[in-house]
C-alpha cells in the first residue's frame, strides 16, 4: 500500500537544525526518513509515528545508496515529495595552517555530501514531483576570519542551489536555499570546546600570531550563536517553502539576518574589512604583527 503522506529526506538529523526540522515535519503531515549517523534508541529523537531513522553519511557513496533503496522499499512506488539537504560541520582554524585533509573534509561534508545526496535521490524526487531544499548559512553570503572552510562551502552551496534550479525547472522540481543567521544549534559550542586543541594544534609560529585572537574570536563566535534563534525558526521556514505553490529560490532567518545582509550586501569592502578586523581581531594596523622570517 502506497504511504499516505508525502515523504520527505532530512539528511544530518541527530541533532540541531537537521533534528528540529525532522519533527516539525513529521508533526505537519510529513512522513519523513531522518538521516542519522547512529540510530537513536526506542527513546530518542524517532518520538513519532511518522518519523523514521535511516542510517546516512553523505560522504560515503555505499550509506547513500543503501539509504535510498530502504527508503524506496519503504515508499513501495510513491517517490520521495522532499529533500532537505542539512548535513554539515564547521571548523576554526587560520588558513596559514590549516591541513589541506582538513579543508577537504569541511568540503567533503558540506559541499560534496550535499550533491552526493541530490544526485542519489533525485530519482525518487522526480518520481515524486517532488522539491530541494538546501540549508546554506548567511555565511554564503559574507566572510569571516577563522572560518573559510564553512563560509566557502556555504557560498558555493549558493552556487550549487542556482544551477540545480535552473537546470531541474523543466522537470518541475523547485529549489530553495534556506540561509540561517545567528542559530543556537549547539555547533558553536561545540566548535568552541575545540578551540584550545586547534591552538595547541598549532605550531610555535602559529600559537604565536594566531592563538590569542583565535580564543578571542571563539567567545565572540560562541557568545552570538548562543543567543540566536532556535532551530525552530529554520524548521518553520523549511515547513512554509515546502507548503507553498511557489517555493522562494532564498529565504534568510535567524537573528541578526538583516545586519548581516547588510554587511555582506550593503558596505565596501574595505569598509566591511575594517568593521571585522575591529569586532574580530582586536582592530590590527597594517603590518603591526611581523610574519614568519621577518
Amino acid at each position: 500500500m502506497s504511504n499516505p503522506l508525502p515523504a520527505v529526506v532530512v539528511t544530518g538529523a541527530s541533532s540541531g537544525i537537521g533534528l528540529a526540522i525532522a519533527r516539525r515535519l513529521s508533526q505537519s503531515g510529513f512522513h519523513v526518513f531522518a538521516g542519522v549517523r547512529n540510530l537513536s534508541p526506542a527513546s530518542g529523537p524517532a518520538d513519532s509515528p511518522h518519523l523514521s531513522e535511516i542510517l546516512l553519511d553523505v560522504t560515503q557513496p555505499e550509506s547513500l545508496a543503501a539509504a535510498r533503496r530502504d527508503v524506496e522499499s519503504q515508499l513501495r512506488g510513491t517517490g520521495v515529495f522532499a529533500l532537505i539537504n542539512n548535513a554539515g560541520i564547521g571548523d576554526l582554524i587560520p588558513l596559514e595552517f590549516t591541513p589541506m585533509d582538513r579543508f577537504r573534509h569541511i568540503l567533503e561534508v558540506n559541499l560534496f555530501g550535499v550533491l552526493a545526496a541530490t544526485q542519489e535521490f533525485l530519482p525518487l524526487l522526480h518520481q515524486g514531483k517532488g522539491r530541494i531544499v538546501n540549508i546554506g548559512s548567511v555565511g554564503g553570503m559574507v566572510t569571516i576570519p577563522f572560518a573559510a572552510s564553512l563560509t566557502a562551502s556555504k557560498h558555493a552551496i549558493e552556487s550549487l542551489s542556482d544551477a540545480l534550479r535552473l537546470e531541474l525547472y523543466a522537470a518541475g522540481l523547485h529549489v530553495t536555499c534556506i540561509q540561517p543567521a545567528s542559530i543556537n544549534s549547539g555547533s558553536a559550542e561545540k566548535l568552541a570546546a575545540q578551540t584550545e586543541a586547534t591552538v595547541a594544534g598549532l605550531p610555535p609560529e602559529g600559537r604565536r600570531r594566531y592563538g590569542d585572537v583565535l580564543r578571542k574570536f571563539s567567545r565572540i563566535m560562541l557568545q552570538s550563536e548562543t543567543g540566536g534563534s532556535s532551530p525552530d525558526v529554520v524548521a518553520q521556514a523549511v515547513l512554509e517553502v515546502l507548503r507553498a505553490k511557489n517555493p522562494p529560490t532564498r529565504r534568510l532567518v535567524g537573528k541578526d539576518r538583516h545586519l548581516m545582509k547588510f554587511l555582506a550586501r550593503g558596505l565596501p569592502d574595505a569598509v566591511r574589512d575594517a568593521i571585522f578586523r575591529r569586532l574580530f581581531l582586536g582592530h590590527p594596523t597594517f603590518g603591526s604583527m611581523p610574519g614568519r622570517g621577518s
